[in-house]
């Protein structure tokens, strides 16, 4: 997977094996009431009012660097 920024959509980052617990546990839900967020991990991010968007979505890549490297 290449690497993840804020314009990712949210779909790509969930096919990223862990991303949705990794969202979880760090308190960022990636569903709306009609099912996956359709926008972009950054829009995300936003909305939910992350404290700290850039360390998320450096926590991503890191997952995404696991899961390439298994």
């Amino acid at each position: 997977m290449a690497a993840i920024t804020p314009d990712t959509p949210v779909d790509e980052v969930l096919a990223l094996p862990g991303a949705m617990t990794y969202c979880i546990r760090n308190g960022v839900s990636p569903f709306s009431c009609a099912g996956e967020y359709p926008g972009s991990i950054g829009e995300l991010l936003e909305r939910k009012n992350a404290p700290d968007p850039e360390g998320f979505i450096a926590g991503l890549n890191e997952l995404a660097r696991g899961a390439d490297e298994g």
